[in-house]
């Protein structure tokens, strides 16, 4: 039984106007509506997110954490590398993933990592714990993806995990 919920924030929660700021994002519409219902069901929900503009210095500072405290997330985990820096921690490494599992003691087969991209898939598949793949806006799944799920919107997961 899945107890905890990942989400990736780009392309997942929302979209960004602009890859290289942060606070361009749009969230999609029935984000904190879905959030807000998981926590209410009692699912613990994290933010596992790469964020290469920290990097780059075209965050400006940002502050996630205001971000997702708003969102009511428990906790969230931010790679601030850029793909050049070989870290263990930007995914689909599974290094965002492995602290939150240390960090709470999870049990991996209780995780789900939401995410747009394959790479999310294939962090949650290096992680040991279920995947589910958001197409959101229609478009098709990656031709071959190794995700276990596939959702169509945000919404999709609430009946997803009430199976």
């Amino acid at each position: 039984m899945i107890r905890n919920v990942f989400f990736d924030r780009d392309g997942t929660l929302g979209e960004l106007g602009d890859i290289r700021y942060p606070q361009t994002i749009k969230f999609f519409a029935d984000a904190q509506e879905v959030l807000t219902r998981l926590k209410s069901r009692g699912y613990r929900i994290f933010i596992a997110t790469n964020q290469s503009c920290i990097a780059r210095g075209t965050d400006g500072g940002y502050d996630y954490a205001k971000e997702f405290k708003a969102l009511g997330v428990d906790d969230w985990f931010i790679c601030p590398h850029d793909k050049n820096d070989n870290c263990s921690c930007r995914k689909p490494k599974p290094g965002l993933l492995e602290q939150a599992v240390q960090k709470y003691k999870l049990k991996r087969e209780e995780c789900l990592m939401v995410g747009d991209r394959e790479t999310d898939v294939e962090c949650a598949r290096n992680a040991g714990i279920h995947s589910a793949l958001l197409c959101a806006s229609g478009r098709a799944p990656q031709e071959g993806t190794k995700a276990e799920h596939i959702i169509y919107s945000l919404h999709d997961l609430l009946s997803l995990l009430d199976k």
